[in-house]
């Protein structure tokens, strides 16, 4: 019988050994690598071959991860835009990501879970357009974060719509040495 405690520590330690934008890479493919699973459920998997990193900035008080994303008439709604379904998704696993960059053992390492995530839609992101996903970590504490979500159009930079993202740590504890 498996200890589920310490297969999720030994992830933890795994993914922990990687760099922020190493970390980042890697949730996408593991995410990626779902869409060949057809046992798995994951609704959101067609989403992960059309998205790409395109930056990651550690410095400052604020870290923050930009995504290319290609919209895909599987992501539309009756009008050929993408569903805002889709936009808030986006948003929650592409705002996610940016904690990746500051984890350690016992804070965020496993990104916790999303306690709000208001989303405003400004314009329409069409079939077959690029938008950039810009997102940003206002606040981090040891159970709560704040995170910050903006989708542009690629070509000129257009806002779409922007999210307000807020997480629960959900780690398990670290044990004192």
């Amino acid at each position: 019988m498996s200890n589920p405690r310490a297969k999720q520590e030994k992830h933890a330690n795994t993914y922990l050994d990687l760099t922020g934008e190493e970390r980042i890479r890697e949730l996408i493919s593991q995410f990626a690598a779902t869409v060949d699973n057809a046992d798995d459920q994951e609704w959101t998997k067609s989403l992960f071959p059309h998205l790409t990193v395109h930056s990651v900035s550690a410095d400052g008080p604020h870290p923050s991860v930009t995504f290319s994303f290609t919209v895909q008439p599987v992501h539309c709604n009756r009008l050929n835009n993408l569903h805002g379904g889709c936009t808030a998704s986006l948003f929650d696993f592409c705002t996610s990501t940016v904690l990746a960059v500051v984890a350690r053992p016992g804070f965020w390492s496993y990104l916790g879970v999303s306690r709000t995530l208001n989303t405003t839609y400004l314009r329409p992101a069409p079939a077959g357009s690029t938008v950039l996903v810009e997102c940003e970590l206002v606040q981090v504490g040891q159970r709560l974060c704040s995170l910050r979500g903006t989708m542009r159009r690629a070509d000129d930079g257009a806002v779409l719509a922007t999210c307000e993202h807020g997480k629960v740590n959900t780690d398990p504890g670290v044990a004192k040495v």
